[in-house]
């Protein structure tokens, strides 16, 4: 079975999963990008840094047209995708989501060439969203999603969103999102050493109870309210850190709020290449995410990989009942923006230390399950379902 994937670029924490896919028995799959951008330096604004990215491409791939000097946003598209597609004529072909012209003509030629789509996104309902486009796409969306046979989708949130716009149960093939889990694996196998490096090179006391946030330093994100969160605990105790993990253009007005900069207050720790971060995760006891938008966050998959409780805001798109976090069995989901019950809720796991054992070991399940999907038995069911439809 030959299986085409168009994706706008080479996407940092995408590329292990090509990998794994390529290695499965029976295809052969194949990647087309229409830009460089991340394998070629680029200017992040939210991050407010030059990003690229050291990625090992092990898996078969074309870049399509002008992609060294392509840039990734909505109207990325490429004119030689329907003649690279034609010659390579996949038995199945994988978009992501629809919003760019790229995808939008992959689908197009999908449906003209009568090849069975599949689409991933990490679209979800519980951010605020605008009206008028919500209504637009109201109209729009179906028309699409009528030309949809499949959906590997990443969580219940996601679920949600393709149904209101025709996508069915039946359709719907889990597949999260996946991690690198070569790194996490060597360095939770070597978890305390890890743990004890990291706490040195930031100066936090091996008793104090950490609480960590990785992303962006940026309004969206929400790393204010762990600002708070400090400035509340300075007053009351001296043995919880905050850590924030990433850089951005509201790092300096953050800094600025904090109470105290430091062990025993807020942790700046920069942006930590990607290589790193699994001992930023296991030197921590608390993984927290208070987005208020984020659809379905790669920091929350990679702490619940390393076995973290987890506290995430009710904006996010990453909790539900099969999903990364499950209110009460390896986390909790307070309301966006809400200090006093973001903070009752970190309290609780710090101060009940077989509580939050007892979840983060489920956490460990559910990452070790979510990866396996993502790496291999996601595809592979996918590949069933397409083998099947072609034999009726």
């Amino acid at each position: 079975m030959r299986i085409a994937l168009v994706v706008s670029h080479p996407i940092q924490h995408l590329v292990p999963q090509y990998s794994s896919w390529a290695e499965i028995d029976g295809i052969e799959f194949k990647v087309f990008f229409a830009s460089k951008q991340g394998l070629i330096p680029y200017v992040d604004q939210q991050f407010n840094r030059t990003v690229s990215w050291d990625l090992n491409m092990n898996f078969a791939h074309e870049f399509l047209n002008d992609a060294d000097t392509k840039s990734v946003n909505k109207h990325t598209d490429s004119t030689d995708l329907n003649s690279k597609l034609s010659l390579f004529d996949p038995h199945l072909l994988i978009v992501y989501g629809y919003s760019q012209k790229l995808q939008r003509r992959a689908i197009a030629w999908g449906h003209e060439s009568k090849t069975p789509i599949c689409m991933i996104s990490d679209s979800e309902l519980h951010a605020k969203r605008n009206f008028a486009l919500s209504f637009l796409k109201k109209i729009f969306l179906p028309s699409i999603y009528s030309r949809i046979d499949f959906f590997l989708t990443v969580g219940d949130s996601n679920e949600t969103y393709h149904r209101l716009y025709g996508g069915k149960n039946h359709q719907f093939v889990r597949c999260s999102f996946p991690i690198e889990r070569k790194s996490y694996d060597a360095a939770i196998l070597g978890r305390e050493i890890t743990r004890k490096l990291v706490r040195e090179k930031l100066n936090i006391p091996n008793e104090h109870k950490v609480v960590i946030q990785v992303g962006k330093l940026t309004r969206g994100k929400r790393p204010i309210d762990l600002i708070h969160f400090s400035n509340l605990m300075q007053t009351e105790r001296d043995d919880i850190t905050v850590i924030l993990a990433g850089t951005g253009v509201d790092e300096e007005e953050l800094k600025s709020q904090s109470g105290k900069i430091g062990p025993g207050g807020v942790v700046f720790a920069g942006f930590v290449n990607p290589s790193e971060l699994p001992g930023y995760y296991l030197a921590s006891d608390v993984y927290a995410h208070c987005s208020e938008r984020d659809a379905h966050s790669l920091a929350i998959s990679e702490a619940i990989y390393c076995g973290k409780p987890i506290v995430i805001s009710s904006r996010c798109g990453s909790y539900g009942p099969t999903d990364d976090v499950r209110n009460g069995h390896n986390g909790w989901v307070y309301p966006c923006g809400d200090i006093a019950e973001f903070k009752r809720c970190l309290l609780n796991l710090f101060d009940n230390r077989i509580g939050a054992e007892h979840m983060g070991q489920n956490s460990t399940q559910i990452g070790r399950h979510n990866q396996q999907l993502a790496h291999s038995d996601a595809l592979k069911q996918l590949i069933n379902l397409v083998r099947h439809r072609s034999a009726l």
